[in-house]
């Protein structure tokens, strides 16, 4: 399972977490940095290392944000935030919504 395609680098974008309700309730942060995009090869290793945290979810990460969370998405491309302390997020939103709606350095 390998997430939709896209060709935008996202890489040193933001996620305005104000803009997803149960994320904003739920974590401290207004921003969350995208540091990396998860190669292939790395694929497998992540999501063996989140099994835990999925609940049974296929799900396959193509990010990492400052502070070792993963973004993830399902089969259908819906984006998923994953944090150690504060669960799984569904951030209600394609991978091309999402990205079209990363914002760019502060």
């Amino acid at each position: 399972m390998t997430p939709p395609a896209h060709n935008t680098d996202i890489v040193g974008k933001f996620i305005d977490v104000s803009l997803y309700r149960e994320l904003a309730e739920k974590i401290p942060d207004r921003n969350l940095e995208i540091i990396e995009q998860i190669p292939q090869k790395d694929k497998e290793q992540i999501v063996n290392a989140y099994k835990p945290y999925l609940n049974g979810m296929e799900l396959s990460p193509f990010a990492v944000t400052l502070g070792d969370n993963v973004l993830f998405t399902n089969s259908v491309g819906t984006v998923y935030y994953v944090d150690f302390d504060f669960g799984v997020f569904d951030m209600g939103r394609s991978l091309d919504e999402f990205v079209a709606e990363l914002k760019n350095g502060l």
